[in-house]
């Protein structure tokens, strides 16, 4: 671990704990580098929220021949608004425009310069602002396209207050609109069940400071059109006008004059998944033991505690096998865990994480909780033998979703270990990584479903795409992708997911 990962993490551990950080003595450049790993977690505004009491950082934030900002007054900031969401339809806040959108987001605005100036602090906004364009998903009109996690709006120097300001006051604005599209819904007779987002917000001490690029929530099977009919009506626009709604496990659809992004799953999981098809099986009657949340006044059902628990882990599970995830992941695990402790079922929990080969995996995030965060690791995970170093090391390097290119395209190897260990079959990973199985393509070419014989164009499609997005985002050879690859499937090894040679 670098000196600026251990700040990183001794950092947020001080974030969660409210408590004031030591200054780690990093250089300029340093904290510069530990600010793009922030930002690459989606920890920004958390960490130089805490960060800001630290001269050092002051100082790295300070433009050249400015004198030392002023630190910004105890306010309690990225608390939620007590007061209830403006009525569904309600004007959007009146405010400086927003700044341009992020390549991969689709946003109808034309662009303008940020509102905040560059000696801005996180605190208590002079002012409402708009919300902020749509973050981190790839825009319909570019499908074939990866955007790895650090091509748009990378901040220099002082630009970093700004960014992060920008993050809590979209987040915000978000939030609103996520609540004001519950009630529209609860208003028509739906009630979705919430997953993640301002569930693992509420944990955090300063809720708002730990944003979500989208929301997620549980529908039940079949009610796909109905669903879809009433977020037409409230203003939302389908991510995907031609899916299939009454096939389709997962809805997703934006909001033009807003940042946010809403998910509707008819399943935990995707079922037509091999690897991920025990994980819905593991949660199999959670939506019928959903439980009522409030959040900011609303009234939401989200899943009880069990659940939410064993949800979390498979789906930081799903992410470990697919790519890698990041600390912000790991640390809503932790947090739910400590928060919601004296209502799990540990036991039940780690007898589902057994059946699916991630007990190991999930004791070594909570250790990583308890050495790093400061946070409990419940007795039940509380495996002697379990080291959570190589784990820790995979987290920092992978950002938010470990939406790399080169670890995209590594999936290829650590999937085809889960799926050679679950049919024994074995099949070369450069193989697999060259020539997919048509069912790995097909949610990416949908064309293949009736036409198999096409195998080979998407192969070809595949291939150029890839080049297309290393030449634009100037990273390595493939060569990187087959190692990277080969050392995450023996990280699968070290924790258990799959056999040792």
């Amino acid at each position: 671990m670098t000196h600026t990962e251990g700040a990183f993490l001794a950092i947020l551990r001080d974030a969660l704990h409210e408590t004031p950080p030591a200054d780690p003595g990093l250089a300029p450049g340093e904290w510069q580098g530990l600010f793009q790993l922030a930002e690459a977690h989606k920890l920004l505004p958390p960490i130089l929220d805490a960060a800001w009491s630290l001269p050092s950082c002051r100082a790295a934030l300070r433009p050249a021949g400015r004198p030392d900002p002023k630190p910004p007054p105890p306010a309690s900031v990225g608390r939620p608004d007590p007061r209830p969401p403006s009525p569904v339809g309600a004007d959007a806040p009146i405010g400086p425009p927003a700044p341009p959108a992020p390549a991969g987001r689709p946003d109808p605005r034309p662009p303008s310069p940020p509102p905040v100036g560059a000696d801005a602090h996180i605190g208590p906004s002079a002012s409402p602002v708009q919300s902020l364009p749509l973050e981190g998903k790839v825009s319909p009109q570019a499908t074939d396209e990866v955007v790895p996690r650090q091509t748009a709006n990378v901040p220099g120097s002082s630009d970093w207050q700004s960014h992060a300001l920008q993050q809590l006051t979209s987040q915000a604005l978000r939030e609103n609109d996520f609540l004001n599209l519950i009630l529209g819904l609860r208003a028509r007779g739906l009630e979705p069940v919430l997953l993640k987002g301002a569930v693992c917000r509420a944990l955090w001490p300063k809720p708002l400071l730990r944003s979500s690029e989208d929301e997620d929530l549980l529908i039940p099977p079949g009610s796909g059109p109905a669903y879809h009919a009433a977020m037409l009506e409230l203003g939302m626009t389908p991510y995907e006008p031609e899916g299939d709604l009454n096939r389709s496990t997962e809805l997703c659809y934006y909001k033009r004059d807003s940042s946010l992004f809403v998910e509707l799953n008819s399943c935990f999981f995707d079922p037509d998944s091999e690897i991920l098809r025990p994980f819905n099986e593991a949660l199999a009657g959670a939506a019928d033991r959903a439980v009522p949340i409030r959040i900011q006044d609303v009234s939401l059902q989200t899943l009880a505690s069990t659940d939410h628990l064993l949800f979390l882990i498979l789906h930081a599970f799903k992410h470990f096998l697919y790519g890698g995830f990041g600390l912000r992941v790991a640390a809503d695990v932790c947090l739910y865990a400590r928060q919601y402790a004296e209502e799990i079922d540990f036991a039940r929990v780690l007898g589902a994480c057994a059946e699916n080969r991630c007990d190991c995996f999930t004791a070594a995030i909570l250790r990583i909780g308890e050495r790093h965060l400061g946070l409990p690791v419940p007795e039940a995970f509380a495996l002697p033998a379990v080291d959570e170093t190589a784990l820790l090391a995979d987290i920092l390097d992978a950002g938010l979703h470990g939406e790399d290119i080169d670890r995209i395209h590594s999936a290829n190897y650590t999937l085809g270990a889960v799926e050679n260990r679950n049919s024994g079959r074995s099949v070369s990973g450069l193989r697999r990584a060259l020539f997919p199985e048509r069912s790995s393509l097909t949610p990416r070419y949908p064309w293949l479903e009736k036409r198999p014989w096409l195998l080979p164009a998407a192969w070809a499609l595949r291939a150029g795409s890839y080049l297309k997005n290393r030449g634009k985002y100037g990273h390595e050879n493939p060569v990187a992708s087959m190692r990277l690859g080969k050392e995450r499937v023996e990280l699968l090894r070290a924790y258990g997911v799959i056999d040792r040679k």
